[in-house]
């Protein structure tokens, strides 16, 4: 969670958004947040001028040029929320998931509370691609032995010997 006063730079919004994916991927969150019109320190309500929906970057309207520099575009939404103390503006960015997220070619990272090119910690960016889902041990409910594509399963096993190397041989003697 990323806390701004009435301060928005578009590109570094776009960092903090990739910074806030990757990040929560790495901590196992679903989404990170970066939120406009909130006191960083005291985390008062102090509200933000700021409104994504008429800025722009150059010419073009701010959101559409975010979205179009994450990638991947693991996707953003944003809620603009009027407080007693002020607008607040929340921007949730969901969490990497198979590959660093990139904005305009470089990923970012949080550490500690600083945003940091994710290429400068190595041992993080390894977490992330490591959070891949293997959908070779999921087991499929309702499925029969009709629903099997034999195209499919040839590359799901050339796959799996990939992966698995040292388990070839006892793979290919299942025929």
């Amino acid at each position: 969670m990323e806390f701004k006063h009435d301060y928005y730079e578009p590109q570094l919004i776009g960092e903090y958004l990739s910074a806030l994916a990757n990040s929560a991927c790495i901590l196992g969150k679903n989404v990170g947040y970066l939120v406009f019109g909130i006191n960083d320190t005291t985390h008062e309500v102090v509200g933000t001028q700021f409104d994504p929906i008429t800025a722009k970057k150059g010419n073009q309207n701010l959101l559409l040029w975010l979205s179009l520099g994450l990638q991947p575009n693991v996707g953003f939404e944003y809620e603009i929320v009027e407080h007693p103390d002020g607008t607040v503006v929340i921007f949730k960015v969901n969490a990497a998931w198979d590959r660093p997220v990139r904005f305009y070619g470089t990923a970012y990272i949080r550490v500690g509370s600083s945003k940091t090119q994710l290429s400068n910690h190595p041992e993080k960016e390894r977490i992330i691609w490591t959070r891949r889902t293997d959908w070779s041990g999921l087991i499929c409910e309702r499925v029969s032995f009709d629903d099997l594509d034999l195209v499919a399963i040839r590359k799901a096993r050339e796959q799996f010997i990939i992966k698995h190397p040292g388990q070839a041989s006892e793979l290919r003697s299942m025929g």
